[in-house]
């Protein structure tokens, strides 16, 4: 623990002041600013479930920024997360009496 708050202090000065910045205003004041704003126009259970996307938006950004790949499991969760987010959000999902009754009426 000493030996991580030496190297925070070691840091130039810009570095923590970026640090700072990231976190400390566009991390906490504008997104909540922008949840808020989702939660506005999605609705609370839609707007809480896009939160649940947070580590799946995560990896996927590290592809382009950092050039690192999710490994297999990784793009397993990814997958799972966002069918949760969108089922939970209420996407359209196919129902089968639509797809019986449009069978039906094709070949009648």
């Amino acid at each position: 623990m000493l030996s991580q708050l030496t190297g925070a202090l070691e840091a130039p000065p810009g570095a923590i002041a970026l640090q700072a910045l990231v976190q400390g205003l566009l991390t906490a004041v504008i997104s909540y600013f922008i949840y808020g704003l989702a939660i506005g126009i999605l609705g609370a259970s839609s707007g809480a479930a896009f939160a649940a996307s947070c580590p799946a938006m995560t990896a996927l950004m590290g592809i382009p920024i950092l050039g690192e790949w999710p490994s297999p499991i990784d793009w397993i969760a990814i997958a799972i997360i966002s069918v949760g987010v969108y089922v939970i959000s209420g996407g359209p999902l196919p129902r089968r009496n639509d797809r019986v009754a449009l069978s039906q009426s094709s070949s009648g």
